[in-house]
């Protein structure tokens, strides 16, 4: 409240009491990625991580080889 009026910035309306006419919702915005991992095993996750993992040692080795 910048001028300590009860608007909000530029001289607005104050934000309180949004409701569902207002142009704001709320909820997961546009952005909003769903965890893939719930329909997963603990043993494919497990596994996805391994490969992750042995793909970084492949690029740490291969530095190592330029040293």
């Amino acid at each position: 409240m910048p001028g300590r009026d009860g608007t909000g910035p530029m001289g607005r309306a104050s934000m309180k009491g949004l409701g569902q006419g207002s142009g704001y919702r709320r909820g997961p915005g546009k952005n909003f990625i769903k965890d893939s991992n719930q329909s997963k095993t603990q043993k494919e996750l497990l596994q996805e991580q391994k490969k992750l993992l042995e793909s970084k040692l492949d690029v740490i080795e291969k530095q190592l080889e330029n040293l």
